[in-house]
């Protein structure tokens, strides 16, 4: 079975070709993936994300792209990240968790010059910023019913800034796989069991958690001076785990990101920033004890940007998490 998920996984993932949603349109799926781990308790994730931004939005509005004229008319990005994830509980009460993303980014934009309008492309792939993140439990009721949790952490400068095209053109700030600033990040999440619902097979019960999670990241400055506004994320998920060994998923998402400070690259603030409501309907598999299978569609319900930016009709986010005991 172990052997049937695992093939299963890496028989999907190369057919997607492979934080912010800048003006250029680099994305990242807004999804809680936050994990509180026990004393003793280890993961190791390997996830991959695919967000195609073939859509031109002005405000709320589907449009098209040269809508508001620029100096160059964003056209498409295709994001993919593949992002490789560990944590540790270090006690019962603390853990840490540490991920590092590898970025594919095809982008193209229609460059207005001298010689009249030329479309543009950069396709290329490279490292992300990692980002380092400490979970502390405040509040634990007894038997997992009500939890609530602190979260700090820090995006660090890790990612490549330098990419350019065949041409020598070096592609955007903003489509960059690093940001080129430190960043840091705070959050809670409050998670609490709602029921015990019975499964669909078998005289078995299986919990109904709701969490609810806001996390904030304050942006300093990067590449060329170039700041993205702060971002609020709060996600609201639940799982049912309906047999044994399978569990349907869902969260809503909702992502609320500031105007840049564009610095010295002279992009236009006004496409930066807006807000966005997605529906994320996912499930997960658990083939054998400790390891689990999962994937999210999702769905964005409501998007309302600042001034043209480029859009997702949906992302898509597939995973593998291995989970070890070292205190069993």
């Amino acid at each position: 079975m172990k052997k049937i998920f695992i093939s299963f996984l890496f028989l999907i993932l190369p057919l997607f070709k492979v934080y912010s949603f800048p003006s250029c349109g680099s994305a990242a799926c807004p999804l809680n993936s936050n994990n509180p781990l026990v004393r003793g308790l280890f993961f190791l994730r390997l996830s991959h994300e695919y967000i195609d931004q073939d859509r031109i939005f002005v405000g709320s509005s589907r449009s098209f792209v040269g809508a508001i004229p620029e100096e160059h008319d964003e056209v498409s990005t295709l994001n993919q990240i593949t992002a490789f994830s560990l944590g540790y509980g270090l006690t019962d009460f603390l853990s840490l968790n540490f991920a590092l993303p590898f970025v594919h980014r095809e982008h193209s934009h229609i460059h207005h010059g001298e010689e009249g309008p030329e479309l543009e492309h950069w396709n290329f792939t490279g490292v992300g910023d990692a980002v380092l993140t400490a979970n502390i439990s405040l509040f634990n009721n007894g038997n997992n019913n009500s939890l609530l949790n602190l979260i700090a952490g820090v995006k660090l400068a890790t990612g490549v800034t330098d990419f350019k095209n065949p041409e020598g053109e070096a592609a955007e700030v903003t489509i960059q796989p690093g940001t080129g600033s430190t960043d840091f990040l705070l959050g809670a999440a409050f998670t609490k069991n709602l029921a015990s619902v019975p499964v669909l097979a078998g005289p078995k019960y299986s919990s109904l958690p709701l969490t609810l999670l806001a996390s904030y990241k304050i942006n300093t400055k990067g590449t060329d001076d170039y700041m993205y506004g702060n971002e609020l994320l709060l996600h609201l998920s639940t799982s049912y785990r309906f047999i044994e060994q399978a569990s349907l998923l869902l969260q809503v998402n909702a992502r609320f990101l500031g105007k840049a400070d564009p610095g010295l690259t002279g992009e236009p603030a006004e496409n930066t920033g807006g807000k966005w409501v997605f529906i994320s309907p996912g499930i997960k598999f658990f083939p054998m004890e400790g390891l689990s299978l999962y994937g999210y569609y999702q769905i964005p319900v409501y998007q309302n940007v600042n001034g043209i930016q480029q859009a997702a009709a949906y992302n898509l986010q597939v995973g593998i998490q291995q989970e070890i005991n070292f205190f069993d």
